[in-house]
């Protein structure tokens, strides 16, 4: 019999993964609900249980973590406690969890449990569903091969949906799986019909993005950031499709905030704010080097934000947004824990 073990815990999908700490649960006695992906406010799974008149219920997060969970992300989810009316909240990693991060959690009733004691859990509790979920697993693998047609899927890539968008005013084909969006143009001859791989996103590489009324923004990361803008049809559907892959991304730099004029984008990461140009062209500043903010007034009354970076004449950062005093405070937010 295969047994239970870290790596085959991480190659699930987070969705699985939350499914299976939610059926572990269930095991144990306790009444689980997986939240849906797109609507679980942070939420992954509550537990309950209630015997003899007495009532116990604890938010759970799931994290398929290869780092250790931080204090930061102990605290964030600690206020869940408070917000929802729970007696506790669980935070179950494929991982473990710092020094700072265990002592944050003793202070708020936050209970830690890492990759070694789930593993123990599992073993315990569904000793007999490894060789089953591994079995799925290699099915699932097997199917899902080569049905993005006009693609090959690697080893262990599974698909999440597709849908239609509108980029650069023509219709393109959005499959998002795992690892990678893949953006597919149907090429229509007078005999053939075929279809053409106009762009492959990895996953790796999506900072977040941002939705308004019919249009989709995808930034991706590192050296240049960069937005995919996109129309979309069903934004319900996209948005469910995108949500459920977020709960993969594991990333250090991500999205905060995104506004878009008439000729640029404005965004702020936890890391840099950028101005993106048409073109493709963009100014960036690192949030570290950020030493003032001010908002100047125009002659007609129109508010800009100025971002000064150091003493240098030439490291000012300017631009106009629809609230600057938003702006101004969302930036020196990611600035003070940068």
């Amino acid at each position: 019999m295969n047994k239970w073990t870290i790596e085959k815990l991480r190659e699930l999908h987070p969705c699985e993964f939350e499914e299976l700490v939610g059926n572990l649960f269930s095991r144990m006695g306790y009444r689980a609900e997986v939240t849906p992906y797109s609507k679980d406010n942070g939420v992954d799974i509550i537990i309950s249980i209630e015997k003899f008149g007495l009532s116990h219920t604890w938010i759970v997060q799931t994290k398929r973590y290869i780092e250790p969970v931080s204090v930061k992300e102990v605290r964030e989810y600690s206020s869940l406690r408070y917000r929802d009316n729970v007696d506790g909240v669980i935070i179950v990693t494929t991982s473990s969890f710092t020094k700072e991060a265990q002592k944050e959690a003793g202070e708020h009733n936050v209970k830690l449990i890492d990759g070694q004691l789930l593993l123990k859990m599992l073993q315990h509790y569904m000793p007999e569903d490894s060789d089953r979920r591994l079995q799925q697993g290699n099915a699932s693998e097997k199917r899902e091969t080569e049905v993005i047609e006009g693609t090959v899927l690697k080893q262990g890539e599974k698909i999440l949906g597709e849908t239609e968008v509108f980029l650069r005013g023509e219709r393109v084909l959005m499959a998002c799986t795992t690892k990678r969006i893949f953006l597919i143009k149907n090429m229509s001859g007078f005999i053939l019909k075929k279809k053409e791989l106009i762009e492959s996103i990895e996953v790796k590489d999506i900072l977040g993005w941002a939705h308004e009324k019919t249009s989709l923004h995808l930034v991706t990361g590192g050296r240049q950031l960069r937005v995919v803008s996109m129309k979309i049809r069903k934004m319900e559907h996209t948005m469910e499709i995108l949500n459920c892959l977020q709960q993969g991304c594991i990333r250090a730099e991500h999205l905060l905030k995104l506004e878009r004029t008439k000729e640029e984008f404005i965004l702020l990461t936890n890391k840099r704010m950028a101005k993106i140009y048409s073109s493709g062209d963009a100014d960036e500043i690192s949030l570290k080097n950020i030493i003032c903010i001010e908002i100047k007034r125009g002659i007609l009354g129109k508010s800009r934000l100025v971002i000064k970076g150091s003493m240098k004449e030439n490291d000012r950062f300017e631009f106009n947004c629809g609230d600057t005093l938003m702006w101004k405070e969302a930036i020196e937010a990611a600035v003070r824990v940068s």
